[in-house]
């Protein structure tokens, strides 16, 4: 939670691309970062995707170890192919390099040296930004030092040295009473995303909350926490709230009238999401959108997670068909399901017994109430092992299967 307590305001980013580290090559941009604040060095890259979409990944340049980077062979179809059809434009002012791709050249993409910022635009329209508040926040791997001790004595004579506790939180964790170890110390990245322009943001399942996700830092109808990404079978959970469910998918999507984008955070780790919204003046963009005189709404999140690296991907539409096509060559898309998996599945938790699923069945049929599926929960099984069967509750697994199967159920 470090990084949110500072993030209420806009910060002067300590990342800064090095001076003509920068590389430009198939499609591929790249070039060495460095935090003035420990001179610890990063490498970043950005891919022009040929699927209209662009990908920003970060990551130490020399890690003592291996940072995980596994979610991309698990979550990718394929690795994306970068496109050739692209522009470098004349810059008209120092310390930015910008290209434009895609259809007819009218995607493009600004890289800040100092501070390091990413913009992406459309139609010279800018829609996803990065590090614009200058929250990009890369723990990098360190060997555990000698801890910093404070002494916790009144008296010359009784001195009780123990280790700060800010070090202790660095290697280790308690919580109720257990003690969860961090042998790589802190790992956590962090960064900022904002949707100029943009009112509503959706997506990031699973969470009991609104279509339009709502503000997380307070005030009338937002929440105090922010979005929370981590699975968990939660019995009788709270609706209208941000805390993690069942699944977790960090996909987020923008939209307004005229125009959407998206991102994909790919990092499996547990990911914090703040999500605010602004009305500050910003002519410009006003202009560009054709409010008028009005002010746009935009709305800036900011990402957190526990480890791995950075490494984002920018969906630039425009519209939200173009932006499910995208998403759906990279990650895959849905199969069609089959016939009876669209139809009504009845299922609770618990079936008590073999009887107990037969007076079910039997149920619909009375009432003449059609469905497809009956599921069982965990409790059929002999002590919760999957692939196996409770022989006292259910003694003739097979014989209750065939006889629901006979009317055409599963």
């Amino acid at each position: 939670y470090a990084d949110r307590l500072t993030a209420n305001h806009s910060l002067i980013s300590p990342y800064s691309v090095i001076q003509d580290s920068i590389i430009i090559k198939d499609g591929i941009i790249s070039g060495d970062l460095i935090n003035s604040e420990n001179n610890i060095l990063f490498i970043f890259e950005l891919h022009l995707l040929d699927i209209g979409a662009a990908r920003v990944r970060i990551n130490e340049k020399k890690p003592l170890k291996p940072r995980y980077d596994k979610v991309k062979d698990w979550a990718l179809v394929q690795d994306p192919l970068i496109t050739l059809e692209y522009t470098l434009i004349p810059s008209t002012k120092p310390g930015v390099t910008s290209l434009s791709f895609g259809k007819e050249r009218k995607q493009m993409v600004s890289i800040y040296h100092s501070p390091f910022r990413v913009e992406f635009l459309v139609n010279d329209m800018p829609i996803i930004t990065l590090n614009d508040r200058g929250f990009l926040n890369f723990e990098h791997l360190r060997k555990k030092e000698a801890p910093g001790l404070v002494d916790q004595s009144n008296s010359e004579n009784n001195k009780v040295i123990e280790e700060n506790d800010i070090d202790k939180d660095l290697w280790k964790e308690s919580f109720n009473g257990k003690e969860d170890p961090k042998p790589n110390g802190p790992e956590s990245i962090g960064l900022d995303i904002s949707f100029p322009g943009f009112g509503h943001v959706y997506g990031i399942p699973e969470h009991a909350s609104t279509f339009s996700l709502k503000e997380t830092r307070g005030g009338d109808g937002a929440y105090t926490d922010p979005y929370r990404l981590y699975n968990l079978d939660v019995f009788e959970y709270e609706t209208d709230n941000p805390m993690a469910l069942y699944g977790s998918i960090p996909f987020m999507m923008a939209h307004r009238k005229g125009a959407s984008a998206a991102i994909l955070w790919l990092n499996a780790a547990e990911t914090w999401i703040d999500v605010t919204k602004n009305k500050e003046d910003k002519h410009r963009l006003a202009s560009l959108l054709g409010f008028g005189k009005s002010t746009p709404t935009s709305t800036n999140t900011h990402w957190i997670s526990e480890s791995g690296i950075i490494d984002v991907f920018a969906f630039l539409g425009p519209t939200t068909s173009d932006i499910f096509r995208q998403y759906g060559l990279l990650t895959g898309f849905t199969a069609l399901p089959q016939s009876f998996a669209i139809a009504y599945h009845q299922c609770r938790w618990n079936y008590l017994n073999q009887d107990d699923v037969a007076e079910v069945d039997e149920g619909f049929d009375k009432h003449d109430i059609p469905y497809d599926v009956i599921w069982l929960d965990i409790e059929h099984t002999d002590g919760k092992k999957y692939f196996t069967w409770d022989t006292v509750k259910f003694s003739s697994p097979e014989k209750m299967q065939n006889t629901i199967g006979i009317k055409g159920r599963k």
